[in-house]
């Protein structure tokens, strides 16, 4: 081999080591190590039974910067903001229903404030009080953190609060409870020539308890086939009691759909924690893309079979024409 198929070869094997050491050390690198304040669990579900008087729950605070921090510990209430899941703190003046399913109110913290040293973690353990006044069902409440000293480590001086996390509590109190799953709407975005890929469902909870709804939808051809099918709730969405929520399902395509005619929409839901579902059905008329080439097609087929015929029919009659001359 020459000196420069050599020195070639040479670069080639060099490039492809560095190339394996970068995908390498790339692979091993260690994830980003969160920054800031941080506390967990971000959300907890507690189940108080008709015979408890009180409840212990945890909370552990992480303090990711470089020097100690500290936070002042606060409780609020929350509920739903709108129908698309956001959550809203309660400020000074909540309503009936508001009150109603709060909880901030027979949380007990053991302190106020808690100073965290850098890089280390503590654990907060606050009370649910007064049980036997707590009414059954559903309530909704979270430990808020604020700093009171400066953001970052130039400053030690004390400021005004600022919220920086939360910590949200979704609690039941057996004893009362009621469940009670509605689908108040169904909407999709199918047209006359296209089949859906998306469908928005409406459930209202007319219970005193959160729920979390499951289920299927799935589209079928007047055949019985099935097409499309979507999963409801993926996220786990929480709705909370006398609240609305729109969740979107993407429909998945499961088998080609080529023929047009009625199409069937049916709706399978049911709550997490109940096995028996509920059905809604729709159905509806649609003149598939891939029907309509076939159908354009076929009749373009025709067309020009027809035309071919003719045309060959007036040749013929033109040679008849002309042997009678």
């Amino acid at each position: 081999m020459s000196k420069k198929g050599l020195l070639i070869s040479a670069l080639c094997i060099l490039g492809l080591t560095a190339t394996l050491w970068v995908v390498e050390v790339s692979a091993q690198s260690p994830p980003t190590p969160p920054k800031g304040i941080t506390v967990s669990p971000a959300l907890q579900r507690i189940t108080i039974k008709p015979e408890e008087t009180q409840k212990t729950i945890e909370f552990k605070i992480t303090n990711n910067r470089t020097s100690a921090q500290t936070i002042k510990l606060s409780t609020n209430d929350f509920n739903s903001l709108n129908e698309t899941g956001g959550l809203l703190f309660l400020g000074a003046n909540p309503t009936q229903i508001q009150k109603k399913y709060g909880l901030s109110e027979w949380i007990t913290l053991p302190q106020s404030e808690v100073t965290v040293s850098s890089k280390q973690t503590v654990t907060i353990r606050a009370q649910i009080t007064d049980i036997t006044s707590l009414p059954a069902g559903g309530h909704y409440g979270a430990l808020m953190l604020a700093l009171v000293t400066l953001g970052d480590d130039s400053s030690r001086d004390r400021i005004a609060l600022r919220p920086i996390a939360s910590s949200l509590l979704f609690v039941i109190k057996q004893g009362g409870e009621s469940y009670k799953l509605k689908l108040t709407n169904v909407s999709d975005n199918h047209s006359y020539l296209r089949l859906p890929n998306e469908v928005k469902l409406r459930f209202k909870n007319e219970g005193n308890t959160h729920l979390v709804p499951r289920g299927v939808v799935l589209l079928t051809d007047s055949g019985g086939k099935l097409v499309k099918k979507g999963v409801i709730n993926e996220d786990s969405g929480i709705l909370l009691p006398e609240n609305a929520r729109l969740y979107n399902v993407k429909l998945r395509s499961v088998a080609f759909a080529s023929k047009p005619g009625k199409y069937s929409l049916t709706v399978d839901y049911r709550f997490e924690g109940f096995d028996g579902f509920r059905t809604y059905k729709n159905s509806f008329f649609v003149a598939s893309p891939s029907a309509l080439v076939i159908i354009l097609g076929f009749l373009l087929v025709i067309g020009l079979g027809y035309f071919g015929l003719r045309k060959i029919g007036i040749n013929l009659l033109r040679l008849n024409v002309k042997k009678r001359r």
